[in-house]
């Protein structure tokens, strides 16, 4: 899946390509000799590596012939990759050759080795597959919220269809069969539509990804595909009983007379009331221990008892939330109209609200714990690597002034790196060490190394605690300090003068401090030319793994979000749904305000108020929600290993609450459209 992007794939021994990194990194052209010394390699093409071929696209790379490859890697393998009909058995004979036997090399089957690796990666797809089963399941349950609306609408509109097969001779039991028969053939029809749907999207998956899929990966899979329709159509049955259930309570005689009075305005009972306050206790209690105990497990189990608690007491605090929200509007009447349609039906209030609540919580969860696993990551990057970029071996002044030159470095600093041995609690570990000032620490941000006693030393050991005596050795010399633990940091520091005092033959090195806007793949290569061809300089730069820390949490926001979206789009029919019970249950209401003086803009903007304040309401929560559980899931996730820098992104939550708030307003447009488009007369004369 490798392909051209300039030039040709190389014909001979001596002819290279390179990726688009190599050739920003090194000012690089088709054409260009290799830029090592004594080349007689020619880049022949500029490729953009397939996921076969690199598993790093943003780390300069050059790729060549086998022969050429193995001349510039002094005709010795590293790792040979086997396959065929007895991988096994050809591994272990190539493995017994000469060239490679002992630790020269390492030898695996192809099978055995992906099969490995996807297992190590993924937990055998266990987790990838559990994670998108969970915003399935996130799914369903919105989608029940909106099929339970849904088949009440039903119902009251068909109340005297039902009725009349009452007076007939049917049964409450027959009515009932018939209203859960009505969602078996509505969710088997939907099922398939689904299936259908699903499979054409995952079929186009190896079109727009070709690097991650394969056309012949795509295969279909009976359990796949059954058990998603048969969880629709149980999840469809579950929705709709309820619905089936209040067809069956009205007598005959009195469907006949439909009283299409709301029955939502009754306040829900202390037994919900108690259970609501409970699981909210519970689950603030269980996310509390999963943060403090970072357990992800109890605060997966705490999430989901306080948001059921949240939504049990939704009749008590969103029709409250919602008067307040609408407070400011008042003075007319149409606002005032609006507020107290949200007090009148607080059961009717919470499931509007409550359907748009789930979509916002989750967005904001996600958004929220990306921000602060993001800000954690970077913090733990600046912790593990004192320097953008690092320049090892023997920096002249003259060397370090050109480097300082250069387009986008901010600051350099020269100081000395030595390998040590550090004893402690009886176990010996090797380590590298910078001599660090206070000065040279402040300039590059490791504020974890600013201060430094002249007896202490930074680790990044998690077996070592604070303050605990170590010994430090090298070259026969050694010293008695005290720790300072960094958490993952892959350097440790030391005053100057302790290394003079372990390593006075100790190795330079250049730290360089890059500016905000600096490109690091750029500067890299910028600084590589001012070094020239120097065999005995090297660099070592932190970008490559910030880059593809970002690029992995870019893809796995983007699939999240995605997925949510989902859920947030069933919310908006949910939204729609229950705004239209509304007013077919009002409808006499809606007329006599007609008859009052109410023009059909105003009908509309009443129903559109409504629509507003309860996803005003559902914004707001959803995100104060979505904070505290993001919060949470990361101190649970990442808390052991590192400490937690909190981050909320106020921008991308600010533009959830408008999102919400526009959803509401658009799922009341037909809704709204209906209630007005009844003249008073038509509406009051029900036969």
């Amino acid at each position: 899946s490798t392909t051209v992007l300039q030039g040709r794939l190389p014909t001979g021994d001596s002819e290279i390509v390179i990726n688009e990194a190599m050739a920003q990194a090194g000012h690089l052209k088709v054409g260009d000799r290799a830029p090592w010394p004594d080349s007689t390699d020619t880049i022949v093409g500029i490729v953009k590596p397939g996921s076969d071929a690199s598993a790093y696209p943003s780390q300069p790379a050059v790729l060549a012939p086998d022969k050429t490859a193995l001349r510039l890697a002094d005709n010795t393998y590293a790792f040979v990759m086997v396959s065929g009909p007895d991988g096994a058995a050809l591994a272990a004979t190539i493995k017994a050759l000469p060239a490679l036997s002992g630790d020269k090399a390492t030898v695996a089957e192809a099978a055995a080795w992906t099969a490995k690796k996807i297992e190590a990666f993924t937990g055998n797809t266990a987790i990838t597959t559990g994670i998108l089963l969970t915003f399935g399941v996130i799914a369903f349950f919105v989608a029940a919220l909106v099929i339970s609306n849904t088949f009440s609408i039903l119902v009251a509109q068909n109340t005297r269809r039902l009725a009349l097969l009452r007076c007939l001779g049917a049964s409450r039991a027959q009515t009932f069969r018939q209203v859960l028969g009505e969602a078996v053939i509505t969710a088997a029809i939907a099922g398939v539509v689904g299936l259908g749907a699903g499979w054409g999207l995952v079929s186009l998956l190896p079109r727009f990804a070709p690097d991650l899929f394969d056309l012949n990966s795509v295969t279909p899979d009976a359990v796949a595909l059954i058990t998603p329709w048969l969880a629709g159509i149980a999840v469809t049955v579950g929705a709709a009983a309820l619905p089936a259930l209040a067809a069956t309570r009205v007598p005959p005689l009195a469907a006949l007379r439909p009283d299409l009075t709301s029955s939502n305005g009754r306040p829900i009972g202390w037994v919900r009331t108690v259970a609501g306050l409970a699981l909210f206790v519970l689950g603030v209690g269980a996310l509390v221990t999963a943060a403090l105990q970072h357990d992800l497990v109890i605060g997966l189990a705490g999430g989901v008892l306080n948001f059921a608690g949240v939504l049990l007491l939704g009749p008590w605090w969103i029709p409250a939330a919602a008067a307040a929200l609408g407070r400011p509007f008042r003075a007319h009447i149409v606002g005032q109209l609006a507020g107290e349609n949200t007090r009148r039906t607080p059961r009717r209030a919470a499931t509007t609200a409550g359907a748009l609540l789930i979509g916002t919580t989750l967005v904001s969860m996600v958004l929220t714990g990306a921000a602060i696993a993001s800000a954690t990551i970077e913090d733990t990057i600046v912790r593990r690597y004192p320097a953008e970029i690092m320049v090892y071996g023997p920096v002249t002044p003259q060397i370090a002034q050109r480097v300082g030159a250069v387009n986008g470095v901010q600051a350099t600093a020269q100081t000395q790196i030595a390998s040590v041995e550090v004893e402690a609690n009886g176990r010996t570990s090797e380590s590298t060490v910078l001599g660090l000032t206070d000065a040279t620490a402040a300039t590059f941000g490791w504020s974890s190394a600013q201060n430094l006693a002249p007896d202490e030393i930074t680790l990044g050991s998690s077996t070592i605690s604070h303050g605990s005596p170590v010994t430090v050795s090298a070259g026969g010399a050694s010293l008695r300090m005290r720790a300072r633990i960094v958490p993952q940091a892959s350097l440790s520091a030391v005053r100057p003068e302790v290394i003079a005092t372990l390593a006075p033959d100790a190795e330079q090195v250049l730290l360089v401090k890059l500016t905000s806007q600096a490109d690091p793949t750029t500067v890299l290569g910028d600084i590589g030319a001012a070094l020239g061809d120097n065999p005995e300089l090297s660099l070592m730069s932190s970008h490559m793994e910030r880059d593809s820390i970002a690029q992995a949490f870019s893809t796995v926001l983007i699939v999240v979000l995605g997925l949510l979206a989902v859920s947030v789009l069933i919310s908006l029919v949910g939204v729609g749904n229950t705004l239209g019970l509304s007013v077919l249950e009002r409808r006499r209401e809606t007329a006599l305000l007609r008859a009052l003086g109410l023009d059909a803009s105003a009908v509309r903007r009443l129903l559109g108020g409504e629509a507003l304040l309860l996803g005003g309401v559902a914004g707001v929560a959803g995100v104060l929600l979505g904070i505290g559980y993001g919060i949470a899931g990361i101190q649970a996730l990442l808390g052991e290993q590192t400490p937690v820098l909190i981050s909320v992104p106020v921008a991308q939550l600010l533009l959830l609450v408008g999102l919400s708030l526009g959803l509401a307003w658009v799922a009341s447009v037909l809704p709204a459209g209906r209630a007005a488009s009844v003249s008073p007369a038509a509406a009051l004369a029900q036969e």
